[in-house]
């Protein structure tokens, strides 16, 4: 006979019997329901089984509060009351650019879109803003600067300020997308079970390499290498899922979207020969 289906005993969302997470909220599961919510990460109140008469050391304890802490622990940006804007901007930034594994296996995933809309939106303005700054730079370095350094710059200025709105805009249109074909990819390879929203939230605490093109030459370079690598441990570890079934993930979109181009490529040609030969009879 099976087992009676099981609630959820923070949020009340249904869970399946063997699970040691809740799938939507990330609350630690035990064999008997807990008369309180899980706290922030502890290394100190769990001993992991050992032998008889055995003193877990540091790891063991460590190991348990990975656990206990998995899934539960909103980041500082989502905290700014307590924590302040700045200082929880930099909290965040740090530990998810410094710290991903333990970032983001400690990320919940369901806490809603709007906090990882505004940091990601936040740290792609700074690198929109250095990017246009260092470009006109290096057009007035370079001599390019065809009505004097001053128009230069002053072009610049009025770029970031009037383009810069519909530029952000056109990007968070596109970033849904994006998500969406990285979630399907998800779906696809197993490692979507926690939704939607956690992979969009794990793409947006993954945008903190951006703040590197506050760095000229190399610095965009850096922060896009360093990007894609947060991505992939972020849906690893917010997903709760292996290092194939992520590998899979990214690969299904990048094939899918090459194979439509390829399409529309071959369908143009097509076009293009029917042309010809309505033209040449």
């Amino acid at each position: 006979m099976s087992a009676p289906p099981t609630n959820c005993p923070r949020c009340g969302a249904p869970t399946v019997p063997g699970d040691r997470l809740c799938f939507s909220c990330g609350q630690v599961l035990s064999d008997q329901p807990r008369t309180e919510p899980a706290a922030r990460a502890s290394e100190e109140d769990f001993t992991l089984p050992a032998a008889p008469a055995a003193t877990p050391g540091p790891a063991a304890e460590e190991r348990r509060g990975d656990i206990d802490s998995a899934g539960t622990v909103r980041p500082p940006w989502e905290d700014r009351a307590r924590f302040g804007f700045w200082l929880a901007l930099w909290l965040t930034w740090r530990d998810s650019v410094f710290r991903p594994v333990d970032f983001f296996r400690k990320l919940p995933p369901r806490t809603g879109l709007g906090p990882a809309i505004g940091y990601i939106m936040l740290l792609s303005g700074v690198a929109l803003a250095f990017n246009i700054y260092w470009d006109t730079v290096r057009t007035v370095i370079a001599g390019g600067a065809e009505g004097g350094v001053l128009v230069t710059l002053f072009s610049g200025l009025l770029l970031l300020v009037f383009g810069g709105a519909f530029i952000l805009a056109i990007y968070l249109g596109l970033l849904f997308v994006m998500v969406g074909l990285l979630h399907l990819g998800c779906m696809v390879a197993g490692a979507g079970r926690r939704g939607y929203e956690a992979t969009f939230r794990a793409t947006a605490y993954a945008a903190g390499p951006a703040a590197f093109a506050i760095f000229p030459f190399f610095g965009p370079l850096i922060g896009m290498i360093w990007g894609t690598v947060l991505l992939y441990i972020a849906v690893r570890e917010v997903q709760r899922t292996t290092n194939g079934r992520t590998v899979l993930a990214f690969v299904v979109p990048l094939v899918a979207v090459t194979a439509f181009f390829m399409f529309l490529g071959i369908l143009a040609a097509l076009i293009l020969a029917t042309t010809d030969l309505d033209t040449a009879v």
